[in-house]
C-alpha cells in the first residue's frame, strides 16, 4: 500500500502513521493533553518546578514537560508513582474530563482550539492564587480575600461580563468588614 493510502486509512482509524521507523500522530489525544494538564497543576499547586518533579521520579524535566503537554502519553504505573508522589488518587488526573469534552462537543471543535489559551492562562491565574491564599495564615484577611473574590464574581455576572467599578467593591466590603468587627460576637 503507498504511503499516501496508509496515512489515509490511519487518519480514519485514528492510528499513527509509521514514517523513517518513529511514529508520527496527526494530533495530540486529547485525554493525554486533559492529564498532562492535571499533572502541571498538581505541581503548580505543589510549588515544585518540572526540574523537582522529574528528578523525584527518575525522569528528566523534558520527559515530564512532555507530559504536561501531552505530547507522551503517561504510562498506568508512572500515574500511579505521580499520584503516589503527589498524596492524591489517581481519579484527580481524569476529574473534569467528562464535562471538559460534553463542553467541547456543545461549542463545537473550532471554538474549544481558540478558547484553550484563554482556559489556560486562567487555569494557571487560579492555581497561583490558590497557592498564594494557603500562605495565608491569618483568618480575618483569608475572609475579606474570600469576601472581595465573590463580590468581585457576584458583580461580574450582574454586569453580563463586564469589569465592576473596583473602588465600590472595595469601599463595601470595607463598610461590612467594620460592622462585622463592631458588632457583638463579631471578629475583633
Amino acid at each position: 500500500m503507498p504511503h499516501g493510502q496508509a496515512a489515509a486509512a490511519a487518519r480514519q482509524w485514528g492510528t499513527a502513521v509509521k514514517k523513517r521507523g518513529r511514529e508520527k500522530k496527526e494530533g495530540l489525544n486529547e485525554v493525554d493533553v486533559f492529564v498532562g494538564q492535571r499533572l502541571r497543576e498538581l505541581r503548580m499547586l505543589a510549588g515544585l518546578s518540572q526540574s523537582d518533579v522529574a528528578s523525584a521520579l527518575g525522569l528528566t524535566f523534558q520527559q515530564l514537560q512532555k507530559y504536561e503537554r501531552g505530547f507522551n502519553r503517561v504510562s498506568a504505573s508512572r500515574l500511579y508513582k505521580l499520584a503516589q508522589f503527589f498524596r492524591v488518587p489517581v481519579s484527580v488526573f481524569f476529574e473534569g474530563l467528562e464535562q471538559q469534552r460534553t463542553a467541547q462537543a456543545e461549542a463545537g471543535e473550532g471554538a474549544a482550539g481558540g478558547e484553550e489559551s484563554e482556559t489556560t492562562l486562567r487555569s494557571r491565574e487560579a492555581l497561583m492564587l490558590a497557592r498564594y491564599f494557603q500562605n495565608i495564615r491569618d483568618p480575618q484577611i483569608r475572609g475579606a480575600i474570600r469576601e472581595l473574590a465573590e463580590r468581585m464574581a457576584e458583580a461580574g455576572e450582574a454586569l453580563g461580563g463586564q469589569q465592576p467599578d473596583m473602588g465600590e467593591l472595595m469601599r463595601t466590603a470595607g463598610r461590612r468588614g467594620r460592622a462585622a468587627r463592631e458588632q457583638p460576637g463579631g471578629r475583633a
